[in-house]
This record gives C-alpha cells, structure tokens and sequence, in this order.
C-alpha cells in the first residue's frame, strides 16, 4: 500500500499571480503528480504556473514561510497551506490529468527526528509536529505519563465524555491521535515525553490505536499502560485514607450568646 507524503511546493514567484500561493503550498499526495493534480484544482483554470521546487516529507516542526496557525490538517490526503482541506476534508478522489508532465525533480527534506535532549536553542521534538499540540498535551502526553501514576486509568473516561459533548475538540483529538498512529513513534521516542516503557514497537502502535478506538469508537475500555494496574482493594483502601482530610471542629456558641475568654465572669441578665 502506497503511503502518503507531505509535500511543499513552491511556484515561480514571477509567473504565479495568484496571491494564495506566493509563498508556496501545502499538500499530502501519493507522488508529486499525485499533488499537483490536487493543487491545479485550486486554479480556475486548472493550469499551474511554472514550479520552481518541490519538497518531500517537509516538516512541520521545522520553519515554513507561513504561519503554522493558518495549516489544515496535514495527514489528510489534500492541500493544507492554504487550509483547504479543513473546509471539504481528506480528498478521496485520484484524478492525475491536472498535473503538468514538466516540473524539478522533488528535494527530500533534511529534518530528523529527534528527541527531549536535543541543544536546547534549536530543539525540536517529534511531538511538536503533532497537530494542535499546544492544546492538547493532557490528553496526548500527560496523561499518559508515568508520573501521573493511574491517570489515564482515572481520566480516560472523562476525556471520551468530552470529544463525544464537544465535536469540536473531539475532531481536534482525534486529528492529533490519527497523526500519531501515522508517524509510529519508536518506544524509545514515547518514552521521552512519558517515561512509560513500552517492550516493542507492536506494543505501542497497539496501545495508541486502542486509545483513539476507545475514544472515538466501540472499544469498551482502552489498554492501559504499564504501571497502572487497578490497585487492591487493601491498597485502594489505604489509599482513600491518605486523602482523607481531618480537622477538629472549633466551640459552637448558643444563637445570641457571646463568646467568652476563660477568665471572664458570665454576666447575669439585667433583671436578675
């Protein structure tokens, strides 16, 4: 099965007059062909300015001449700079006839994936190539976290409640879980971020399409990760004793009474 790609195109900026594309397009296709066919839809014409390079499997951790802000979703087959597949979503249809025969041959991107420890004033993660990350690092990362101990037992459920009441950021969440699947972090990669072991690659990619299936599917319960395991009910009862909070109720004074110090006299009523 043939995979799909990032690619960034970049068109003659003395023959392009369409101002949408300036600074080049976003598209994720089989093949070049494949793109520029998805991109020539975009002219009303349906004829492409001449194309001054192309690049394959861009980043999106890296530096790219627009805003990131303004990207659609970049694992849907389609043109994400500008947005356009965020209005019509991922494009189905393969129709080749649009792209021309004549353009430079595609220059693979030279990003790498790198981890947490990478020179901090030029780090890049693998995770900041995740969609929205910003917003999203409780439900991607840290719940996932070893740190957090039984986090994604206690809150998996109440995540699921949320994309399913608000589309809006269930559609974002499963964008970024669809991302992560794609790129199949290594568990060494995944540990990074979470500190949570994973044995071998099939354990992982298990583990993240579980989660997104138990989100966003039937599965009835996610797989949880290692060291999460239910507690006993011994352990689950010394632990609901250290939450317990105890503290000792002060003096309760009769309505309309006065508080008194210890050395004053009680005072009788006037008329006795």
């Amino acid at each position: 099965m043939t995979t799909a790609r990032r690619f960034w195109i970049e068109f003659d900026p003395h023959e392009c007059v369409d101002a949408r594309f300036w600074r080049g397009v976003g598209v994720t296709g089989f093949d070049v062909r494949d793109c520029l066919s998805m991109v020539a839809d975009l002219f009303p014409d349906g004829l492409l300015p001449p194309v001054h390079r192309i690049t394959v499997d861009v980043s999106l951790a890296e530096p790219l001449p627009v805003n990131r802000r303004y990207l659609g979703v970049s694992v849907w087959r389609g043109v994400w700079y500008p947005p356009v597949n965020l209005g019509i979503g991922p494009t189905h249809d393969i129709d080749r006839r649009g792209a021309p025969c004549d353009y430079p041959a595609p220059v693979t991107a030279s990003h790498r994936r790198v981890g947490a420890d990478a020179n901090p004033r030029t780090k890049s993660t693998w995770w900041d190539e995740i969609p929205h990350i910003g917003g999203l690092l409780w439900p991607l990362m840290d719940m996932h976290r070893a740190e957090g101990g039984r986090g994604m037992r206690d809150y998996a459920s109440a995540l699921r409640h949320a994309c399913a009441a608000d589309p809006t950021y269930g559609a974002l969440v499963r964008e970024a879980l669809d991302f992560m699947i794609w790129w199949r972090p290594t568990p060494d990669e995944w540990f990074d971020p979470t500190e949570i072991r994973f044995t071998d690659q099939r354990e992982l990619d298990e583990y993240l399409r579980a989660f997104r299936d138990y989100l966003f599917g039937t599965r009835p319960e996610p797989i949880y990760p290692p060291g999460s395991e239910p507690l006993s009910p011994e352990d689950a009862w010394l632990d609901a004793l250290s939450r317990l909070v105890v503290t000792r109720p002060g003096p309760v004074d009769a309505p309309g009474s006065e508080r008194l110090s210890p050395d004053t006299e009680p005072r009788l009523p006037e008329n006795e």
